[in-house]
């Protein structure tokens, strides 16, 4: 564990070391991906409440339903952890649910997160070749 633990800082300090020549380009270039990462994070909220807000309004009308998927589907946990995947990939997503634990969701989050990561290699290489 204290090999691997200096090794990690050792890797921290050599991939920080080249910040400081960057640190102009990164503060002028700040607000613009604030602004990026907000429009992200808020309109994936937005998304996430919104289907949530849709699936307990069908399920408050008192019915029985004969078929409760969408009630689990949309637990705030899964919810919470597949959206950590989304946007955080496999590794951020494994954490939340094992800090919370979602013994239950940890391999999914991984199985979700690197799938997500393989289809949005093939569109973002779609996307290059479209507006190259």
């Amino acid at each position: 564990e204290t090999l691997g633990t200096s090794l990690l800082y050792l890797f921290f300090a050599t991939a920080g070391a080249p910040g400081w020549k960057l640190k102009d380009s990164v503060q002028r270039s700040f607000p613009a991906i604030a602004t990026f990462l907000a429009c992200l994070y808020g309109g994936h909220a937005f998304f996430l409440w919104s289907i949530k807000t849709l699936v307990d309004a069908r399920h408050a009308d008192g019915q029985r339903d004969n078929h409760p998927f969408w009630k689990k589907a949309t637990a705030p946990q899964r919810l919470l952890t597949a959206s950590s995947a989304a946007i955080g990939g496999p590794a951020t997503a494994a954490a939340l649910a094992q800090s919370q634990r979602w013994k239950s969701l940890l391999t999914p989050s991984l199985v979700v997160g690197n799938v997500g990561y393989a289809i949005a290699t093939f569109v973002g290489l779609a996307f290059y070749g479209v507006f190259r």
